[in-house]
């Protein structure tokens, strides 16, 4: 089974205001981390445990530029490769 997860910065839990979903501002990178560990990497996690054979993740918002695919745990990513 494959799984596609399209994933967006608003609305991670803890994500809230504007300067945390915007390239530059310093709490963005910490944003960033809120989404692969918190909830990308538990959504990657689930998806194989339920049986999952390959697992595809892209990032929804604006640029795309919010996963960084180093910090994606047993997946694919869209964008694999690039690095901000």
């Amino acid at each position: 089974m494959k799984i596609f997860i399209s994933a967006n910065i608003e609305g991670v839990a803890g994500v809230m205001r504007p300067e945390q979903y915007t390239p530059g501002h310093a709490e963005w990178q910490r944003a960033r981390e809120l989404m692969m560990e918190q909830e990308v990497n538990a959504a990657i996690d689930g998806a194989f445990a339920a049986g999952a054979t390959e697992v595809v993740v892209a990032g929804s918002h604006a640029q795309m530029t919010n996963l960084r695919a180093a910090n994606m745990e047993r997946a694919l990513s869209m964008v694999e490769g690039l690095e901000q």
